[in-house]
């Protein structure tokens, strides 16, 4: 059992250090978004403690999947497997409940974690496997499979634009677009087998044109609804903002596509970290990196593409 939780946090590590990112600072962001969304739930919703609650379980239902069920039994005797199931359900759930306590709704938070354990003891509880029908089809693979393991991110999303429009807090509506962003973002973030690449008939230039056409409509269809909101229910001034920061976010889009083919086939160097890092700082060193991720990929793919 041990052996099982010290390997999920490797797993953990190494995506976000497979994301270009500084695992440590990776985890610091991931913490930062989870407080900044927390709060903006608390600041803006009815009854937030009950909605809070209800979020935390729902989304611990995703450890009660069929799927993974079939596999803690096929890992562990009987015994074990139902303290793993507690224990992940317990720990999942820990930061919603430690929230809930800073917030000090204890009884909430107490409740959360009965109701965490007993979802644990109910295994297959009625999530089935259906495919959800995206407009990306045409173009795969990177939206068709991101879309489909990250729409609930969209559907949170375009929640909190909604509610910052009701509200008239204009900085949650931008916090949705930069959500929309970075997870269109996280797509590009493994390299392909070299075989998704050698397959086309494009020369390098084509192929990136290709990628970076396709990953800037796709993450403007996702974005559209929410600047929409943001267009229509502000005024002329954060509709200047909306615009710089949809340049900006389709900016990284362009160098996470590059950087992901700058040492392609191998997994995204920490350069491309450290420029998305700094081009966050500063976005206008966005158009310094670009050209240099290019120029880069080009040399890359000509001998894939070419051969």
């Amino acid at each position: 059992m041990k052996f099982y939780f010290t390997l999920q946090c490797k797993r953990m590590y190494r995506h976000i250090d497979e994301f270009g990112v500084i695992p440590l600072l990776g985890i610091a962001i991931i913490i930062a978004v989870f407080i900044g969304v927390s709060s903006a739930i608390f600041d803006n919703l009815l009854y937030p403690n009950y909605c809070y609650l209800l979020i935390g379980l729902g989304l611990s239902l995703q450890l009660s999947t069929k799927k993974r069920t079939v596999f803690l039994k096929k890992c562990f005797p009987t015994q074990t497997f139902w303290k793993v199931r507690i224990l992940e359900n317990t720990l999942f759930i820990l930061p919603f409940s430690i929230f809930l306590s800073y917030k000090q709704f204890y009884i909430e938070s107490m409740l959360m974690h009965i109701l965490a354990i007993g979802i644990s003891c109910v295994n297959n509880i009625g999530i089935q496997s259906f495919t959800i029908p995206t407009p990306f089809g045409k173009k795969p693979f990177e939206f068709v499979i991101g879309f489909r393991n990250s729409f609930w991110i969209y559907i949170l999303a375009y929640a909190l634009t909604f509610i910052s429009v009701v509200v008239e807090n204009y900085n949650l509506g931008i916090f949705s677009l930069i959500i929309v962003f970075v997870t269109c973002m996280s797509y590009y973030s493994k390299p392909e087998p070299l075989y998704y690449v050698w397959i086309h008939t494009f020369t390098p230039k084509a192929f990136l044109y290709d990628k970076l056409k396709t990953a800037i409509l796709f993450t403007g269809l996702l974005a559209l609804p929410i600047i929409s909101a943001l267009t229509v229910g502000f005024s002329i001034v954060e509709l200047q903002f909306t615009l710089m920061f949809t340049c900006i976010g389709f900016g990284f889009i362009i160098v996470t596509i590059l950087g992901k083919y700058h040492n392609y086939p191998s997994n995204i160097p920490l350069f491309q970290g450290f420029a998305l890092l700094v081009s966050l700082i500063f976005p206008p060193l966005l158009f310094v990196f670009i050209p240099i991720f290019y120029k880069k990929a080009i040399k890359n793919l000509n001998a894939i593409l070419t051969c």
